[in-house]
């Protein structure tokens, strides 16, 4: 069985794709107006920012072709989750919401650091090839 490679294109569509995400998830900062259905991620505005910032890095990042850049939006989600996860063990809200915008943060921060990373490993890999 014959493998297709991987460019790293693939991984750059997957950043937009994340950061076009995290962007999305920033309106639900606006829930309390939405029926209650739609409002099962609870965002304050703090989060909201903070998603919407490393949204449009990972965006750039992709369209620019620039895994690290993704990356790094994915360590600044990650952190954003972790920072949420101990502020909700303090009984302190820093980025509003409640464990749901850890679960968000933290989902996208991890899977943007994952496409990051291996496309940084697949651009080694190609470049150790041609030499």
């Amino acid at each position: 069985m014959r493998q297709t490679p991987v460019s790293s294109s693939a991984f750059d569509h997957a950043g937009v794709f994340l950061g076009i995400a995290s962007i999305g998830f920033a309106m639900f900062v606006f829930g309390a107006q939405l029926p209650t259905e739609f409002d099962f991620v609870h965002i304050g505005v703090a989060g909201a920012i903070v998603l919407v910032v490393s949204g449009a890095l990972a965006v750039a990042g992709g369209l620019t072709r620039r895994p690290a850049i993704y990356a790094a939006a994915g360590a600044l989600l990650t952190v954003a989750a972790l920072v949420q996860l101990i502020g909700l063990a303090l009984s302190v809200r820093p980025l509003g919401g409640d464990a749901s915008t850890m679960s968000v943060t933290g989902g996208l921060g991890i899977g943007l650091l994952t496409v990051g990373l291996a496309a940084r490993s697949l651009i080694r890999t190609q470049n150790s090839d041609e030499r």
